[in-house]
């Protein structure tokens, strides 16, 4: 091929072979003393991961998997955060939000502009085999799902354009809490407004208003608000969450896990350790007999003396009323998040 007047590396070869091969906690010192990368605590990049870029940024407990690329010019990445097994994230302008993933084998690139940029909101996960060409901006907002197999592109040619074919240039934009299932074509310069879901299968093109129920090819709206989402009462609520935990209880339980109730407080063991939580349904979260290390498990939002105390006592919490949790949390408030995100529930952290 001959020479080009601008480089373009796809892979970064001479980093792979320089950096690739290194033991995480070699990679992680390396990067921060010889490439001068903002770099958190806890983070791990796995054997064939790499981070390449002029001004990097990683937060506490960022994970890169094994033969992961992510490569830009600006990279930012938040607390908690992950791109998983053989994912290749190649923009000018990478922001990845805290708790993000991406999973395996995702693929993000294509032909870059300056403006190029791919902002991926807090919570938001992508998911398998998923394809996304920012080489306009691609913007998708908090705790937003892009289920797997589906494409979304922000240019849109091939055929001459002298000779009348048309061709397209524009960024995309997702709203916060959209869902995308699997399989959908997302085409250059549409926008999907918050709180919208898009049938499996559809091809989107143009502006979907929030809290909509898009689906098709192209995708039409057949439902919004008030009718969707469906609101449900306190009652409904509360029977819902009531559900949730008996399955948490019958997985933890699979597991190996032992379960002793005295309600409110439920002790979950492992081996010789044991952790608590104390699932609130009523009040406000003051004056409760909590430890250091117990979890908190609330439907009604916390009051912010009852936060402040937690903070304070070293209490975790999973707040479903207030839509929020705490910084960190036990081996179970971890386990816990990440189940109740099974049903969307994902809550920001303090």
């Amino acid at each position: 091929m001959s020479e080009m007047l601008v480089r373009k590396k796809r892979v970064p070869w001479g980093h792979l072979v320089l950096f690739g091969w290194m033991p995480s906690l070699l990679k992680v010192l390396t990067y921060r003393m010889i490439l001068g990368y903002r770099i958190g605590k806890g983070v791990k990049i796995a054997f064939g991961g790499v981070v390449v870029g002029r001004e990097v940024s990683l937060g506490d407990h960022v994970e890169i998997g094994f033969l992961a690329v992510v490569t830009g010019r600006h990279i930012s990445m938040g607390r908690h955060s992950s791109v998983g097994t053989m994912s290749y994230v190649a923009c000018e302008r990478i922001e990845i939000g805290e708790d993000a993933r991406i999973r395996e084998q995702v693929y993000v690139g294509g032909p870059q502009l300056p403006e190029s940029r791919f902002s991926l909101g807090d919570r938001t996960i992508v998911l398998q085999m998923a394809f996304i060409n920012p080489t306009k901006p691609v913007v998708i907002g908090h705790d937003t799902g892009i289920g797997g197999h589906c494409l979304i592109f922000t240019h849109s040619a091939w055929l001459n354009v002298l000779d009348g074919y048309p061709v397209s240039y524009q960024g995309v934009t997702l709203g916060n809490s959209v869902w995308l299932p699997w399989r959908i074509f997302v085409m250059p310069g549409t926008t999907i407004g918050d709180g919208s879901v898009i049938g499996a299968n559809s091809l989107v093109s143009g502006a979907i208003p929030p809290d909509s129920l898009a689906v098709g090819s192209p995708a039409r709206v057949v439902r919004s608000a008030p009718d969707f989402p469906r609101r449900l009462t306190d009652a409904q609520k509360a029977e819902t969450v009531a559900g949730i935990v008996a399955e948490f209880d019958r997985l933890m339980r699979d597991g190996g896990v032992t379960i002793a109730e005295s309600p409110p407080q439920r002790s979950y063991t492992r081996g010789r350790k044991t952790w608590r939580v104390l699932w609130l349904r009523t009040g406000d979260g003051r004056d409760l007999s909590v430890r250091a290390g117990d979890t908190v498990l609330s439907e009604q939002g916390l009051a912010d003396v009852a936060l402040a105390d937690f903070r304070a006592r070293g209490v975790h919490w999973l707040d479903l009323g207030g839509r929020s949790r705490s910084r960190g949390g036990s081996p179970l408030t971890e386990e816990l998040a990440l189940f109740i995100a099974r049903y969307g529930i994902r809550l920001p952290r303090d």
